[in-house]
């Protein structure tokens, strides 16, 4: 049964990555891959995919979100789990409406009193919408829920 339930990692390079890769034995036991930036801190990461950072540059976006729907599309994700940044918000998007993924977006334990901005983009379709921090509750809103001690 684990089997059915591909997990897409997504998040950015550095300390986005840092917070998936310590919360890898959560996905034990279930096929998953990671998508994040072609940086030099995500490189000879296990079962990745790397696509250019698209932070900055509408083009590298347009390239991105290409690239994001052939990977769906070989991997068929039907989890989508980040943690961040901003490569969050086309995966998610283009996995919940084109593939019908259910996503799961953990805040990053960065962000202590006000909401990230990937995070309010994506908390209106995340199917569970975690933070770190008791004050963003109320930033966030009723689907929001508080976890201690993730990371």
């Amino acid at each position: 049964m684990k089997q059915d339930k591909k997990i897409g990692l997504i998040c950015s390079h550095g300390g986005h990555l840092v917070e998936v890769l310590q919360l890898s034995e959560a996905f034990e036991g279930f096929p998953f891959f990671l998508l994040t930036y072609d940086e030099k801190a995500a490189a000879d990461q296990k079962n990745a995919y790397y696509i250019k950072n698209f932070a900055k540059n509408p083009f590298h976006l347009l390239m991105g979100v290409f690239k994001i729907i052939t990977i769906f599309l070989r991997e068929r994700p039907k989890i989508l789990f980040s943690t961040g940044a901003e490569i969050a918000i086309p995966s998610f998007y283009i996995g919940k409406f084109l593939f019908g993924a259910r996503l799961i977006y953990l805040e990053c334990s960065a962000q202590v009193y006000s909401p990230s901005l990937t995070g309010r983009w994506v908390y209106p379709i995340a199917d569970l919408f975690l933070v770190q921090w008791e004050p963003l509750l109320k930033q966030y809103g009723p689907k929001a829920r508080y976890v201690d001690g993730l990371i």
